[in-house]
Parts: structure tokens; C-alpha cells; sequence
């Protein structure tokens, strides 16, 4: 019996350790952090899901800075992916908005927001100049990224801004097992 309560206790202790490190940051998560004198330029920011960023290109235009180029309908597309998990910094703060930088360079910034209606558990969402559906999947929003204007899509809502778990977000559980007492004789 003892051994099946170790290999338990072992079970969920490795269980715990394969769970998510990160959490949405949002703006009680920014009201701590900044409480705490951290700077949150300072903070390692990822995104939650898949995005896409495309632009039209004119037909004699083969000049791109970033992404690749693929032909769609004898069209030429530059596409640029932002893959799940991928790290980013802070490049701008604003009062309940953030621009993160997820590569190198001038102008490769995404705006991420929190609606000050949602409160403190308002998570930072990624933003756009304009919001439209000129496709048949989910939102499509237009903006100027690397000094070209492109339509990001994603599935789904709009994709969020995580910062990973800090020691202080876990809890801590002290167990023990009481050895009990014997009547004195």
C-alpha cells in the first residue's frame, strides 16, 4: 500500500510539472507586476495562437523585406507567419496597450489591447488599425507592419498575449502525516 501511495504522489508531481508555465497577461497581471517595481518592457510576452499576415503584391513588385512570396489565383502573395508560443518583447507601452516586437527590426511591432470595459481580468488581445471580413474566416484586421499594410487572420477569437507563470502564481502545498500518539502506561 505504501509503495501505490508513492507511485501517486510521483504520478501527480510529474503531471503537474508537464502543465502549461504560462498564463494571459492581463491587466491585474500588469497592475502587479508594475506594483512590484518590474518593468513590463522586461517581461518575455508570447502569443496564443497562429497568425497570418498577407499583402497583395503588384505583379512587377518581387521585392520583399520579410515572409515569403506565393502565387494564389495569379496572384502574388508576400505571407508572413507568426507561429503559436513564439517570444516576443515589448517595444512600446501605452496606458491599456502594449506593441510587442516578435522579430528584429524597425516598425515589426503588433498591438496588443485590453478593453478597459472588461476590468482587471481584461487579457491583452491583439489589435489592428481596422477591423473587416473581406474573408470567409473570422475577423480580418488591417495594418502597417515593416512599413507595408497587411491583413493578419487567425482562427477563432483574436489571438492573446501570455507571459510565462512565475513562481509566486503556484502554490505551494506542505503534507505531512501524523504519526499519532500512544496512551502513556
Amino acid at each position: 500500500m505504501k509503495n501505490l501511495y508513492s507511485l501517486a504522489i510521483i504520478c501527480i508531481v510529474g503531471l503537474s510539472a508537464c502543465s502549461s508555465s504560462k498564463s494571459y497577461f492581463t491587466e491585474d497581471t500588469r497592475s502587479k507586476v508594475e506594483a512590484r517595481s518590474i518593468e513590463v518592457d522586461q517581461l518575455q510576452y508570447y502569443i496564443d495562437k497562429d497568425v497570418e499576415l498577407r499583402r497583395e503584391l503588384a505583379s512587377g513588385d518581387a521585392k520583399v523585406k520579410s515572409g515569403k512570396v506565393i502565387i494564389e489565383n495569379g496572384k502574388y502573395i508576400n505571407l508572413i507567419l507568426l507561429k503559436k508560443g513564439t517570444g516576443g518583447v515589448c517595444t512600446y507601452i501605452g496606458n491599456n496597450s502594449l506593441d510587442i516586437a516578435f522579430e528584429a527590426g524597425e516598425n515589426k511591432n503588433l498591438k496588443f489591447t485590453s478593453s478597459s470595459r472588461s476590468g482587471s481580468n481584461a487579457v491583452y488581445r491583439l489589435d489592428a488599425e481596422k477591423w473587416m471580413k473581406p474573408y470567409n474566416s473570422g475577423e480580418v484586421g488591417k495594418i502597417t507592419y515593416d512599413g507595408e499594410v497587411y491583413f493578419m487572420r487567425f482562427s477563432g477569437d483574436r489571438p492573446k498575449l501570455m507571459i510565462k507563470k512565475s513562481s509566486t502564481d503556484n502554490y505551494e502545498v506542505n503534507k505531512r502525516v501524523m504519526s499519532g500518539r500512544k496512551v502513556d502506561q
